[in-house]
C-alpha cells in the first residue's frame, strides 16, 4: 500500500481490516454515534491509555511524555502506589503481595 500508492475502495478496506464499518453517506452520523456509544461504555482510563498509545509515535516526546505521565497518576492514586509510598515514607519494606494479580 505505502510504496504503490494506490487508492482503495471503501469495500476493499472493509474486507482487508482497515475499517470497522462502511456505511451509506446518509447513515454516517448514526453509525458514528452508535460507535462513540459503544466506546463510552468502556473503562475512560483505558481508552485515554490506548489513545495515548496510538499517538505516542507521532506525537514524539510530547507523546510519550503524556503518556508516561498518565501512567504515573494512575500508579500514584492506585493502593499499590500508595503503599509504595507509604512504605518510604516509614522507612519499611513495601507489602505489595495483597496488589498481585495472577489473572
Amino acid at each position: 500500500m505505502w510504496y504503490l500508492c494506490r487508492l482503495y475502495d471503501a469495500a476493499t478496506a472493509e474486507r482487508w481490516g482497515l475499517v470497522n464499518a462502511v456505511v451509506p453517506a446518509d447513515r454516517l452520523l448514526a453509525e458514528a454515534k452508535a460507535w462513540a456509544a459503544e466506546i463510552a461504555e468502556k473503562s475512560p482510563t483505558a481508552i485515554r491509555f490506548l489513545k495515548q498509545s496510538f499517538n505516542a509515535d507521532t506525537d514524539h516526546q510530547a507523546g510519550l511524555s503524556n503518556l508516561a505521565m498518565s501512567a504515573l497518576d494512575l500508579f500514584t492514586a492506585s493502593p499499590e502506589g500508595l503503599e509504595g509510598a507509604a512504605a518510604f515514607a516509614e522507612k519499611r519494606p513495601a507489602n505489595f503481595v495483597q496488589h498481585v494479580n495472577w489473572h
